[in-house]
């Protein structure tokens, strides 16, 4: 249903557009709103200042709803397509613009009426027939469909938020939802409640997002949980509501409940010991509270922690990278010490396959990758005693010059650096990047491989990987087996050569039945952990962006488990450094709300964190 008032609604973030394909828009409520106490009922009012939310331009309801969603989204793939170039976040700011794919500051700022596509500027400039925008020449360009398509958005769903009338969820409700689970013996042992613990969606909810918007955050929570999981099966956490906002995980799961260490990269020790890896998460994660109450202290007696409850994409955000990633997962040091973890030894392998030949290893090499535009070598091993697990490594150049040539010396090459892929237990995958001498480091040197969906540019370890290996291994076939059987090889290699080349590179066939296999195995893992396969948009890497996007006030509110209204008033009370949420429509940097959040919830008390004491 189409609202024209826009200055009665509430702002919906680039990142939340993104993620609403296929979503319901809806005239929006504010809940809460009215009472200023985040624990008091769910009072509201309608946006547009209507009583029934109700369409003011009638028309066929059911069929506006449908499309605002993938309006809006295409509206900002769009965008980012063709514009962001020279008027994105990190452009030269051509024009002045530098919001190009934030849809909210694009009409606070009047470059979009909504309602009306002939006055607003981003419509005139792309349709117009003389110095049009883009340029003339530049490419990539909109095609008269996107611009078509653009129009729609802003006479159509400009403007137009989600479920704002979603009965606001309060702490005390949440609270007591998880107490009643625990006491829930059908579902939990006395025995299991210590090592019960939750994740929460419900700041989404009381943002005002819908059902399908907070979906892929649901399925970055599964994936990434029993992606850092040293257990042997995919295990999804469960919701114990029916909107499906929390969920519990038992943390024997995942083999959270062994010790939690923190692993001091330069002197190979442990540094810091929590009781369990939960703890450790909590400990790292800028965003726990540790919550009061009468209902939290039950919950936390049963559960024997201070943390029971962590919001899900801040732990997206902590624990998809380092060095919590390597943390969680006890990656060792060096990759010598996970290979022989594993009982691999790659050198011994690649000599036995030479020599022998046991189809154990198998190595390819091509010109060009997805993240290099230098030579690349992949290399499979076989785990020892497990059949179903692999041991993956690339070999990663800086230039193609000299021992860098793998072309000319397909074996005794000299890597820059390595990134590894390795199967967990339960069949999804654990990574790691290592420097030429075998040292795990946290980012790859841009100069070698660099991530073409980060906005720098740098490959991290943990979320970078599981961007680009979202169906598991990628094809890619060899180019250095296939062009010497076809004469077409640089170097000038003997008959024993030769013969070591094809026992350690199979044909291109051979290693692509390989790949398959190492695929459909992943792919199984990540349905089973209730995670839709394949699709444009990465589950862990979407949430993960999606979280550093701007904070604006409403959005802060639900975090911090207040109101709108009450944030407002208390904004005051505050670090000076939240000041700008209550005067810009785009809020505060998210870096600027972490380092402040741990002090607000001590200020509006909602509970206990590091800063209260």
């Amino acid at each position: 249903m189409t609202q024209r008032f826009y200055s009665s609604i509430p702002l919906i973030s680039a990142a939340a557009l993104a993620l609403m394909v296929g979503g319901a828009c809806k005239t929006v409520v504010l809940p809460g709103n009215d009472s200023g106490d985040e624990t008091e009922g769910t009072g509201g009012s309608t946006a547009g200042g209507g009583t029934d939310g109700g369409s003011s331009t009638g028309g066929d309801g059911e069929q506006g709803e449908a499309n605002c969603g993938e309006l809006s989204a295409q509206t900002l793939n769009i965008l980012d397509k063709n514009c962001k170039q020279c008027h994105g976040a990190d452009s030269a700011a051509l024009g002045s613009i530098n919001y190009i794919t934030n849809l909210d500051a694009l009409i606070s700022n009047g470059k979009v009426v909504p309602g009306e596509p002939n006055n607003s500027a981003i419509y005139r400039r792309m349709a117009a027939t003389m110095l049009p925008m883009p340029p003339e020449g530049q490419e990539p360009r909109p095609t008269e469909d996107d611009i078509r398509a653009v129009e729609q958005w802003i006479a159509e769903c400009a403007g137009v938020t989600g479920c704002g009338e979603n009965p606001w969820m309060t702490r005390t409700q949440v609270i007591d939802l998880i107490r009643n689970d625990l006491l829930n013996t059908q579902e939990i042992s006395a025995d299991a409640r210590p090592f019960i613990r939750y994740f929460s969606l419900v700041h989404l909810y009381n943002y005002g997002w819908c059902d399908d918007q907070i979906e892929i955050y649901r399925h970055a929570l599964s994936k990434l949980a029993n992606s850092l999981s040293n257990e042997i099966k995919v295990v999804p956490p469960v919701a114990i509501d029916p909107d499906k906002l929390i969920f519990r995980i038992d943390i024997r799961d995942y083999d959270w409940d062994a010790p939690g260490r923190v692993l001091d990269i330069e002197t190979n020790t442990f540094v810091e010991e929590f009781r369990d890896t939960w703890e450790l998460i909590a400990d790292k994660d800028p965003y726990a509270i540790e919550f009061i109450g009468d209902s939290a202290e039950d919950v936390k007696q049963a559960t024997n922690t201070k943390f029971f409850l962590l919001q899900a994409d801040a732990f997206v955000e902590v624990s998809a990278q380092p060095p919590l990633y390597h943390d969680i997962l006890r990656i060792p040091r060096t990759r010598f010490e996970l290979e022989q973890s594993f009982g691999i030894d790659v050198e011994a392998n690649v000599t036995e396959e030479i020599e022998t030949n046991p189809n154990r290893v198998a190595r390819a090499a091509f010109h060009e990758s997805g993240v290099s535009e230098n030579h690349r070598v992949i290399e499979r091993h076989d785990f020892p005693n497990a059949s179903n697990r692999v041991y993956w490594i690339s070999y990663d150049f800086q230039s193609n010059a000299g021992d860098a040539n793998v072309f000319v010396d397909p074996f005794n090459f000299v890597e820059d650096g390595s990134e590894i892929i390795y199967s967990l237990p339960n069949g999804l995958q654990g990574y790691m990047i290592v420097d030429a001498a075998g040292v795990r480091i946290d980012d790859a040197p841009i100069q070698i491989v660099q991530d073409k969906n980060a906005p720098d540019g740098v490959v991290r370890n943990g979320k970078s990987c599981m961007g680009c290996h979202n169906v598991g291994m990628i094809n890619k076939e060899d180019d250095l087996r296939w062009e010497i059987d076809n004469n077409l090889g640089e170097g000038d290699f003997d008959d024993n050569e030769l013969d070591a080349v094809r026992a350690l590179y199979p044909k291109r066939d051979d290693y692509n039945v390989l790949l398959a296999l190492d695929s459909d195995r992943f792919n199984l893992a990540v349905k089973s952990a209730g995670v839709p396969l394949g699709g444009d948009k990465e589950p862990i890497v979407t949430v993960f962006n999606a979280f550093d996007e701007d904070v604006e006030i409403r959005r802060a509110a639900a975090e911090l488990w207040t109101t709108e209204t009450t944030l407002r008033e208390k904004l005051g009370q505050l670090s000076p450094d939240l000041d700008d949420l209550g005067k810009s429509q785009t809020g505060v940097r998210r870096d600027v709300f972490t380092a402040a959040y741990s002090d607000a919830i001590c200020q509006l008390k909602v509970g206990i964190t590091k800063a209260c004491k």
